[in-house]
């Protein structure tokens, strides 16, 4: 349950709805990220997972509801103001710029002066080390794999505050997946508050410490990962969803 007003650190949304031409496609859905926790948002497609994380970046306008960063409320804000709040997307597709390299794509999105972007360059190229011997290759010529780790140093060498992940396993070979989860852990690890649409339940469960159901823009459940697990009526929501 989610009290009116802000919500400390982290991420909060209340009773969002978003519209589009008219109708209701997500909502009222309310979830609360932690700091260095994982809420996957789990749902087939079309259950509304990718219009909650473009709710919460500002790239769909919210009808209804509120959303909080830290002590920021952000319902109103423009993306670009948003994301300079702590509000870091990486979006479904990764959506690079092909014709950059993987250091142009990280100084483009790193703030500060030449030496500052520098410094948080070599910070993210430590972090993916597959991106480190990469990085004076355009992004079209890497494979998928280097290219959503690519999309996810873009969005967290601002070091957000909250990270949305939106199927950042779609399309990869399992071994790159597994490569992908572990970096979404080690940023929880380092305090950042994750919300993470995706496909892959076992993976999802494997690195969230909670889980939400999302049924054409309805929310089903909420639940502890601990508690979904094994249990008959969350495996009943992912049906039903």
């Amino acid at each position: 349950m989610i009290d009116d007003g802000s919500q400390g650190d982290g991420l909060s949304v209340r009773d969002v709805e978003v519209r589009i031409a008219g109708s209701t496609v997500l909502g009222p859905v309310s979830v609360v990220v932690e700091p260095g926790s994982v809420v996957a948002v789990l749902g087939a497609n079309g259950a509304g997972k990718s219009t909650l994380l473009r709710a919460v970046a500002g790239a769909d306008p919210v009808a209804r509801g509120r959303i909080w960063v830290g002590e920021a409320e952000i319902s109103d804000w423009p993306p670009e103001r948003r994301a300079r709040a702590g509000v870091g997307w990486v979006p479904e597709g990764r959506r690079l710029f092909p014709g950059l390299t993987v250091e142009e794509t990280l100084d483009v999105a790193a703030p500060g002066n030449a030496a500052a972007r520098t410094a948080r360059i070599d910070a993210m190229l430590d972090r993916f080390p597959v991106l480190a011997d990469r990085r004076h290759e355009t992004a079209w010529r890497l494979s998928g794999g280097q290219q959503q780790m690519l999309a996810i140093a873009r969005a967290v060498i601002a070091e957000p505050v909250v990270l949305l992940l939106d199927e950042p396993s779609l399309g990869l070979a399992p071994v790159v997946r597994d490569q992908v989860f572990e970096s979404v852990r080690g940023l929880a690890a380092a305090g950042t508050a994750v919300l993470l649409a995706e496909q892959d339940t076992g993976r999802a469960l494997a690195v969230a410490d909670r889980v939400v159901v999302l049924s054409r823009g309805r929310l089903l459940l909420d639940w502890p990962t601990e508690v979904a697990v094994g249990n008959p009526d969350f495996e009943q929501a992912l049906i039903g969803a």
